[in-house]
């Protein structure tokens, strides 16, 4: 494993978010809960990477989530099943969806007819599946280091 203090350290960040998306959540509080649920995504995906390599600096760390998956399969598998290896795919692919709200939420969006308000953009739809993307990931990353250090001892 190449860092679990710093993969531990992101999930700690990672359940921080999750918590203040969810406290907002009561509060319909849609943008927090869409930005906060946005970032428990991608710091869950880089206490992942962590483990393997140091994270990219990038609201988007699909690319980098897959390139571990080829590169260390096997030694995933071997260590923590096949199982997680969907998980992290699966992970990995909302990751990418997840990604964008990171600017729209906080700056809006630009289309053909103008720039949509981040206000108006986060629903309370979109927050809930932000939010349930959000827990996902962060067990994903919760079972992959416990298993894994698991493992190592």
């Amino acid at each position: 494993m190449e860092n679990l203090e710093e993969a531990k350290r992101l999930l700690k960040d990672a359940e921080s978010c999750l918590s203040t998306a969810k406290n907002n959540l009561s509060l319909k509080e849609w943008r927090v809960v869409s930005q906060y649920s946005q970032l428990a995504v991608e710091l869950s995906a880089k206490a992942i990477i962590a483990c393997f390599e140091e994270p990219r600096w990038t609201h988007d760390p699909s690319e980098e989530l897959d390139e571990i998956v080829q590169t260390h399969k096997h030694e995933i598998v071997r260590l923590l099943g096949e199982d997680m290896i969907e998980r992290l795919a699966h992970l990995s692919e909302e990751v990418e969806q997840a990604a964008p709200w990171h600017g729209w939420s906080t700056y809006g969006k630009r289309t053909k007819k103008g720039i949509v308000p981040a206000l108006e953009l986060c629903t309370e739809e979109l927050s809930k599946e932000l939010l349930e993307k959000a827990e996902r990931a962060l067990q994903t990353a919760s079972d992959l280091l416990e298993r894994w250090e698991r493992e190592e001892r």
